[in-house]
């Protein structure tokens, strides 16, 4: 993150956020998914990304 020292508690959740879903995508292939699961973890993270303007990216990322 570019602004750690000086970044306020929501860019710091946001870069969270973003750091999460990356990290959630990468493993995906590691896991064996219901869709049920991807159901609650794509409202999971459509939930986040609402909160924290991350809807567009998300979205063409493929997490939601």
């Amino acid at each position: 993150m570019s602004c750690f020292y000086k970044c306020n508690r929501y860019q710091i959740k946001k870069y969270e956020a973003r750091q999460e879903a990356i990290d959630w995508q990468s493993d995906f292939e590691n896991n064996n998914y219901s869709y049920y699961d991807l159901m609650i973890w794509g409202d999971y993270f459509r939930k986040k990304a609402k909160r924290y303007g991350l809807l567009k990216e998300f979205k063409e990322n493929g997490i939601i």
